[in-house]
């Protein structure tokens, strides 16, 4: 399965950096001054102009994505939040925010400058590139509009449930506390202060979003690959705000390894 694919995953990973920046998974993270505007390669750039460049090397951490870019012929760093990008493909983005003598400590690593972008544009087959925010919004828009043309199941009180189940009676489940023997297919640490673990039992549609379902924990010591029976509060159409919306997630999460 490709996590990435899903409407949930890009509304935690894709959306808000301008937020994250002020949080405290950023204070962990870096170090060096803010600099706006000021960098060898991004001299006085006009607020609200894009630049274009070509991925050369992607770098994972604290919930960003570090971007060495070609731009024109001149390579640069630039941070995004988590997005679906990879290394040979066309990327836009701002240059609002720059950090000069930026200290990575999870790459254990210090940049002469990095750019840290909000308005990012990523590669599409359409002619017109599309922003996160642009392609979030049709997202939920297509995963509505399948949810409601989805076959009607009569809810059934069960001892368990299957995630597929979870998704189409989340309205009936509400408030409840569940648990599920699931497989592990993602865990993001620290996001918000909290651990998001996505997880699949086998049951669902990919292209209906219903084979995927997100556990939130204070922290977790569980990682891609385990199997576990997951128990926690069924949550409806929780709004974290900044564009964090899930129409299903399960809160106060537990997990144990099988």
């Amino acid at each position: 399965m490709k996590t990435t694919k899903k409407a949930t995953i890009k509304v935690l990973s894709t959306l808000a950096l301008a937020t994250l920046l002020h949080s405290s998974s950023y204070a962990m993270e870096a170090g060096g001054a803010i600099a706006t505007h000021g960098t060898d390669t991004a001299k006085k750039a006009p607020k609200g102009e894009i630049f274009y460049g070509k991925i050369l090397e992607i770098h994972d951490a604290m919930g960003y994505k570090y971007l060495k870019v070609d731009e024109e012929g001149k390579e640069l760093w630039v941070a995004i939040s988590n997005a679906p990008v990879a290394v040979g493909e066309r990327i836009g983005y701002d240059k609002n925010t720059i950090m000069k003598n930026f200290q990575s400590k999870t790459l254990k690593r210090k940049f002469d400058a990095v750019v840290f972008a909000s308005d990012v544009y990523l590669a599409q087959k359409t002619k017109k590139p599309a922003t996160m925010k642009e392609m979030l919004a049709l997202e939920t828009q297509q995963t509505v509009k399948k949810e409601e043309s989805a076959v009607a199941k009569p809810f059934v009180k069960k001892e368990a449930y299957t995630i597929e189940e979870i998704h189409l009676w989340k309205k009936d489940l509400a408030g409840q506390t569940i648990s599920i023997k699931a497989k592990v297919f993602k865990v993001s640490k620290q996001i918000m202060k909290l651990d998001w673990v996505h997880l699949g039992d086998g049951s669902g549609n990919e292209k209906m979003l219903t084979d995927d379902l997100v556990f939130t924990a204070s922290e977790s010591s569980i990682k891609a690959g385990d199997s576990v029976i997951a128990t926690g509060k069924v949550i409806i159409n929780k709004d974290f705000g900044f564009g964090y919306f899930y129409p299903v997630l399960i809160q106060n999460a537990t997990f144990k390894v099988q």
